[in-house]
């Protein structure tokens, strides 16, 4: 809206940078990816009519987008800085950004990750507990639960929790 601060805020200096986190995210633990660049103002009908259009695929329900003073912008991405959660973090160059392309799995991979977490876990468990360094079974602090957070064409990343606690251990693991 043009009545709001950062709107104006934005079309005073365009640099500005979008945080992205899972709907599931609660801490330092989960991954979230920072892109940072700069924005303009959409001005041509088409353009603002197509950013309308993919803006509603997404959220159906914005009647906002039809008020008169509702403004689009296109973002241009300069830096990608990632965390993938304890003790993952790295950084993604302008170029792989742009010729980087949606995961093959990453359409299904909540899917996959939502049918193996109420029907599988111990099979998950089983998983975390044969390859994961350090996790391996122990009756005196057992894995009490092992939930798939994401899926995709590496792999799955797996959240776990022990009866006691981890301890140092990093809570999440990538498994390949």
């Amino acid at each position: 809206s043009g009545m709001s601060a950062h709107t104006h805020d934005i079309l005073a200096d365009p640099r500005c940078s979008l945080t992205v986190a899972a709907k599931d995210f609660k801490g330092a633990a989960d991954g979230r990816v920072n892109l940072m660049g700069s924005v303009e103002l959409i001005k041509g009908d088409q353009d603002k009519a197509k950013a309308r259009e993919i803006y509603l695929q997404k959220h159906p329900g914005a009647f906002w987008v039809d008020f008169g003073d509702f403004n689009w912008f296109r973002m241009s991405v300069e830096k990608v800085r990632f965390v993938g959660g304890f003790a993952r973090a790295g950084a993604v160059t302008q170029d792989e950004y742009l010729a980087a392309k949606p995961d093959a799995v990453s359409e299904f991979g909540p899917k996959i990750a939502a049918h193996m977490n109420e029907d599988h876990m111990p099979a998950t468990i089983a998983m975390v507990q044969g390859n994961v360094p350090g996790m391996e079974h122990d009756p005196e602090n057992p894995i009490t639960e092992a939930i798939i957070t994401s899926v995709d064409s590496l792999g799955m990343y797996v959240k776990v929790t022990r009866e006691k606690g981890i301890g140092f251990l990093p809570q999440s693991f990538k498994l390949r």
